[in-house]
C-alpha cells in the first residue's frame, strides 16, 4: 500500500509577491499541493492536464488559470510545462479594490481564460513590466497597478463581460465570502440573502447572471471540494468527514457525494490513493 500523504502546503518564500517566466512551481515541485496564496498561471505550451480542486483542466498555450488561496492544484507530470507565473499573498490580494477582479479567483470558477490572439503581445509586454518591477524596485503600489490592469484584461477575456452595477459586483463577492465561511452550517438562500439585504430570488438572479449557478449550487460545489480534500488526506473516517461538513449522518453524506460525483466516498479514496506517487 502506498503511504498516506497530506497535501504539501506551498508558501511564498518570505515575500508578498513573486513573478517568474522560468518555472511553473515555486520551490520543489509536488504533483499535488495546496497553496496559501493567489496564483496566475499562463501556460506557454500545449500538452497534458492539470487539476484545480480535483477538476481536470487542459494545459493549453496562451490560456491563463487563476488559482485562489487554499485551493488544491496538481500537475501530475515529471517535467512541468512552460509558463509565466504571478503569485501574491492574501495581504496583497486584499489591496485589489475592485470586487469584480477579486471574483476572478473564486473557487467556483476554475476554467481557463484564453488570451485573444491580438492581445497576446500586449499581455506579454504587461507581464514583462510586472517581471521587471518585481526583479528591480519591487514597488508595491506600482505592482498593484500593473496587476489591476492585468486582471482587468482577464476579466474582459472571460465570461465576466456582463455589465452589472458596482453594488451587484460587491454583493456577489460578499455572498462568496459568506458561503466560504458558513457553508458547513448554513445551506439556505434565506440566510445569505438576509445578510446581504436582498430577497433569495433576487440574489439567485444575480448569481445566475454572474456565474450561472444558484446559492445552493455554490454551497454544493464547496461541500464537494472540501469532501474531496478530506478524503484525499485520509486522516478522518467517512463518518467523521460527514459530521465535519455538517451532514446529519454518514449515509446522507454518501448519497450526496455519489449523486454529484458518480462515486462513493470509499471509491474516491481508493482512486486517489492509487494515483499517488510513493
Amino acid at each position: 500500500m502506498k503511504p498516506n500523504k497530506d497535501f504539501p502546503l506551498h508558501h511564498l518564500p518570505a515575500t508578498h509577491f513573486l513573478a517568474t517566466d522560468q518555472s511553473t512551481a515555486f520551490g520543489e515541485h509536488m504533483p499535488s499541493h495546496r497553496i496559501d496564496f493567489y496564483a496566475i498561471v499562463w501556460f506557454l505550451e500545449d500538452g497534458g492536464t492539470h487539476y484545480i480542486d480535483f477538476e481536470p483542466q487542459p494545459v493549453q498555450k496562451h490560456v491563463i488559470y487563476l488559482i485562489g488561496k487554499n485551493q488544491v492544484h496538481s500537475i501530475p507530470v515529471a517535467s512541468l510545462p512552460g509558463a509565466k507565473v504571478i503569485a501574491f499573498s492574501a495581504a496583497f490580494f486584499d489591496q485589489i479594490r475592485e470586487p469584480f477582479l477579486r471574483q476572478l479567483f473564486s473557487p467556483f470558477q476554475n476554467a481557463g481564460l484564453p488570451i485573444p490572439e491580438n492581445m497576446i503581445e500586449p499581455m506579454s509586454q504587461l507581464f514583462s513590466l510586472i517581471l521587471l518591477e518585481h526583479q528591480q524596485e519591487a514597488d508595491g503600489d506600482l505592482l498593484k497597478t500593473y496587476i489591476t490592469a492585468f486582471l482587468t484584461h482577464l476579466y474582459r477575456f472571460g465570461k465576466h463581460q456582463q455589465v452589472t452595477a458596482e453594488n451587484e459586483d460587491f454583493r456577489m463577492f460578499r455572498v462568496c465570502q459568506l458561503i466560504e465561511t458558513h457553508f458547513r452550517e448554513e445551506r439556505t438562500a434565506a440566510f445569505y440573502s438576509g445578510i446581504i439585504g436582498l430577497t433569495p430570488k433576487r440574489i439567485n438572479e444575480i448569481l445566475r447572471q454572474k456565474s450561472g449557478i444558484t446559492i445552493s449550487g455554490l454551497i454544493n460545489q464547496l461541500l464537494l471540494v472540501e469532501a474531496k480534500r478530506e478524503l484525499y488526506h485520509r486522516r478522518l473516517s467517512v463518518k467523521e468527514i460527514a459530521y465535519k461538513l455538517g451532514f446529519s449522518d454518514q449515509s446522507y453524506f454518501a448519497r450526496f457525494f455519489r449523486k454529484h460525483t458518480g462515486m462513493t466516498p470509499e471509491q474516491f479514496k481508493a482512486k486517489e490513493a492509487s494515483s499517488r506517487i510513493p
